[in-house]
């Protein structure tokens, strides 16, 4: 609309503006002649933030919507702009006239075709019609014309069966060329029916662009429709348009947070779902509407050649990921509802009571072979199944150790070829694996949670029978507005009680089938519900309060411990010992936590465990199996120095740091300390760039290995002895190891050489870093070509040089209690052992 308002200022005033635009479409005003580039600073410009009041007066004035700008600038700046085109001004330059459309692109012909927007935005869902009579309509052309459906990323825009498929697949700019390649457009009150006015139409089609709108009884008629365009309206019809637009916002409430929701901006008269206005407007009134072009000869059906061109472009775009796109705070709600329709019955294929753990992987199968020994210590006869993902996960050796303990091993990835799931990574596995178990009744048991009793007996509780389904209460967090979001999109209030904390569930799944179903839903749409949900727990509580299933919430709240969780029964009795923060680790560096209940049995699990498995799985990190490295003979001992970074602000924290290497046996080696003391405001770009001086500054220097270090750390008394007595750096085989590990998950250990291997892309925190000078000269070289903090920058260039990224076990060092300048959230190694020596 503004567009046309620049054009007609310009014509009846020339030469006497000079304009510039500032708008978060600029696509639309390349090419216009009427724009002059102007600087934000120009002394003779004045800054005009257009608005067009007039729209608030136009169910009782005969205007157009393209006189709002126009009036709004005649009174601002005294003038007497007329139009002068009942459309906007779009120009395109005679290189992307001569361009192919995405069309011709995917049809491989200049095949005609009509754009369709099937949907709209979130924020005025009351002009929305519903997709299966946009499908009514493309299904009664097919063969005849060609639809193209189009659609921005975000927004409600369902798929068109027998439609080419371009949602999501064109920059505004591209949607400009695709009207102007267009026979026709079909949409609601949107932005493309004005698009359909304002491009002009291609050489030797008719001056004016075919469309039809469905229109309905928001905005009246006359404020809205262009004179060539059909523009389907119901303004007269009804109590609520009777005298123009009733402009409400919204048909039903999207529980968003948005204000539309509120009542007096929600319709007065919806029929299954859709505004009366739109119900109103049926498919063979739009099918009529369409013909109409047809028969009176503007336009001509498709060719047989061009249907069969068509057909291309359909079957070219028929993968489009548009429908794979996560989820919104606005479409969530609706998605929700849509998909509790569609829940499936019981299938009655379960039986028998079983326990399920999800454990792959190195630490998880440790903590899961602890977990399955202690049950079956206790006197646990039940079934277990452990679930994994994949061969890197899991093979045949571990599933060997497993067998004489009665488990059965399941790979979901095989599971998820027949009963498919969008996400399926680590927490949505937990779900996933209750659903598809063969057991009826389910304990769900997380790998690193240590039952203390046999927990068989939870089954037989009254208050599982009475509901179904018992739960346990996680920590005291207070209520968050995110959490509070996502309550509300599934139109319940956050209940006054306890999160959930899945560590542990007891479920019935004939009784519960239909909220676990829409539990796992929620988990595979992760990518969205876990930005206001800390993982899958709160996914239950969602689940079962939305369908109000029964369950049972343990009164007791949770016993803390070191790094762990207790959990108990109904009468109050510990039952769970879940360690969610202090895993048990294969290399055996725990610490013993106090209070902990069978701490030495869990510890003799572990050693067993070290004398039958090393740690490694199937055939290693690279795809097979390396060859032991052997040391090299040298004419000199390898040479180790240490840079430290820092900056002024942190004087004290340094000396202290500095003061605890001294107490190791470092001793004389060398170490430079890098000191940030440029003063910029950016901490986390100067503590980047102090990092790279100081690995820069550390090649002028004839060192073997930097140990790059951080300025807040506790170390071994024995780094030094450590460090040159470990084979991978006698070996000369370490590119980049770090001696402190703040959780990074490893892909396969190496007991024997004490060593961790772990993919580049899993690093974080550089407090240590054992670096090899090759590798020190690589990151120098290519620092700019990784964004990112230091610790990012540092090993996602070393992960290039294909060599495996090492930690060393136990760590040698310990970040202290201390958060960083520029605000970075505080982690500690769990496996720092201070004593500890080779």
């Amino acid at each position: 609309m503004l567009t046309a308002a620049v054009r007609d200022l310009h014509h009846w005033y020339p030469g006497q503006f000079a304009t510039a635009v500032r708008t978060s479409c600029p696509a639309l005003w390349e090419n216009n002649p009427h724009i002059t580039r102007l600087s934000d600073h120009e002394p003779q410009a004045e800054t005009i933030d257009c608005t067009y009041p007039l729209i608030d007066r136009c169910d009782q004035t005969p205007y157009h919507c393209l006189h709002g700008f126009i009036e709004f600038l005649n009174e601002h700046l005294h003038l007497s702009i007329k139009p002068t085109a009942f459309k906007g001004d779009i120009h395109l330059s005679r290189q992307e006239k001569a361009w192919y459309s995405q069309v011709h692109e995917v049809t491989r012909k200049d095949t005609p075709f009509w754009l369709i927007a099937a949907g709209g935005k979130y924020d005025l869902t009351i002009k929305w019609w519903q997709s299966e009579r946009y499908q009514q309509v493309v299904n009664h052309f097919r063969g005849r014309i060609q639809f193209v459906q189009v659609g921005s990323v975000g927004h409600h825009h369902p798929r068109l069966q027998g439609a080419i498929d371009l949602r999501g697949q064109t920059s505004l700019r591209e949607l400009i060329r695709l009207v102007y390649h267009s026979q026709g457009v079909l949409c609601p009150v949107t932005s493309l029916m004005h698009l359909a006015a304002a491009v002009e139409t291609r050489r030797g089609r008719p001056p004016n662009r075919a469309c039809v709108v469905v229109g309905g009884g928001r905005e009246p008629a006359h404020w809205e429709a262009y004179p060539h365009h059909q523009f389907i309206h119901t303004n007269g019809a009804l109590a609520c348009c009777a005298s123009g637009g009733c402009w409400k916002d919204r048909a039903i409430p999207l529980r968003d947070g948005d204000s539309r929701d509120r009542r007096d901006r929600l319709c007065v008269d919806v029929v299954k779902g859709l505004p009366r206005c739109m119900e109103m407007i049926t498919p063979a009134e739009v099918i009529h509407r369409i013909e109409t072009y047809y028969q009176g000869g503007m336009l001509r059906y498709l060719t047989p050649r061009q249907v069969e061109a068509a057909e291309r472009g359909v079957a070219a775009t028929a993968r489009n990921s548009y429908d794979r796109q996560s989820l919104n705070l606005h479409n969530a709600g609706l998605a929700c509802e849509q998909f509790i329709r569609t829940i499936p019955a019981y299938p009655g294929r379960y039986q028998g009571r079983g326990i399920v753990i999800c454990g792959g992987g190195v630490r998880y199968f440790t903590n899961a072979w602890v977990s399955i020994n202690m049950l079956r210590r206790l006197g646990c006869h039940l079934p277990v199944q452990l679930w994994y993902l994949g061969r890197k996960e899991l093979d045949e050796q571990m599933k060997g150790l497993l067998a004489p303990l009665g488990v059965e091993c399941i790979d979901a990835s095989k599971v998820r070829k027949r009963f498919p799931a969008r996400n399926l990574h680590g927490w949505q596995l937990k779900p996933y694996a209750i659903l598809h178990s063969p057991f009826v009744q389910v304990l769900l048991l997380d790998a690193d949670n240590v039952p203390v009793v046999n927990p068989e007996s939870l089954f037989d509780t009254p208050h599982f029978q009475a509901s179904g389904a018992i739960f346990w209460p996680d920590y005291a967090y207070g209520k968050s507005e995110k959490q509070s979001a996502i309550w509300r999109s599934c139109g319940l209030r956050q209940p006054k009680e306890a999160e959930f904390e899945s560590g542990q569930i007891v479920v019935d799944k004939q009784r519960c089938w239909s909220a676990l179903c829409l539990c796992m839903w929620f988990n595979e749409n992760s990518d969205f519900y876990y930005q206001f949900l800390h993982g899958d727990k709160e996914t239950f509580h969602l689940a079962f309060r939305k369908l109000k299933q029964s369950y049972c919430l343990i009164p007791k709240p949770i016993h803390r411990l070191e790094g762990v969780m207790c959990q108990h029964d109904f009468e109050g009795r510990r039952i769970f010992q879940h360690r969610n923060m202090n895993k048990w680790d294969l290399f055996l560096h725990n610490q013993p936590v106090k209070d902990f209940w069978f701490e030495k049995e869990c510890r003799q699990f572990v050693a067993q465990l070290q004398k039958a498995w090393d740690g490694r799985i199937g055939p290693g990190i690279n795809g097979r199996p390396k060859p032991a490295a052997q040391p090299k003979r040298r004419a000199r001992p390898l040479r180790i120095e240490a840079v430290m970074i820092s900056c002024a602000e942190r004087a004290e924290l340094r000396q202290q740091t500095l003061d605890n290497l001294a107490k190791t046996d470092w001793g004389g080696a060398p170490l430079h300390v890098q000191i940030d003391d440029s003063g910029e405001a950016d901490h986390r770009r100067r503590q980047v760039d102090c990092a790279y001086l100081a690995l820069k500054k550390s090649l002028e220097r004839a060192a073997d290995y930097v140990l790059f270090l951080e300025d807040d750390l506790e170390f071994n008394r024995h780094i030094r002895h450590n460090l040159q007595h470990w084979e991978p750096v006698g070996a000369e085989t370490v590119t980049l190891a770090s001696l402190y590990n703040p959780g990074v998950r490893e892909v396969v250990c190496d007991l024997g050489n004490n060593a961790r291997i772990v993919h580049s892309h899993s690093v974080y925190g550089s407090q240590a870093f054992l670096i090899s000078r090759r590798t020190v000269e690589y990151v120098v070289r290519h620092w700019n070509k990784v964004e990112g903090m230091q610790d990012i920058k540092i090993s996602r260039l070393a992960g290039r040089l294909r060599n495996p990224i090492l930690y060393h076990a136990p760590s040698l060092v310990q970040h202290v209690g201390q958060r960083s300048v520029w605000g970075g959230a505080f982690h500690q190694a769990m496996d720092f052992v201070p004593d500890w020596i080779a």
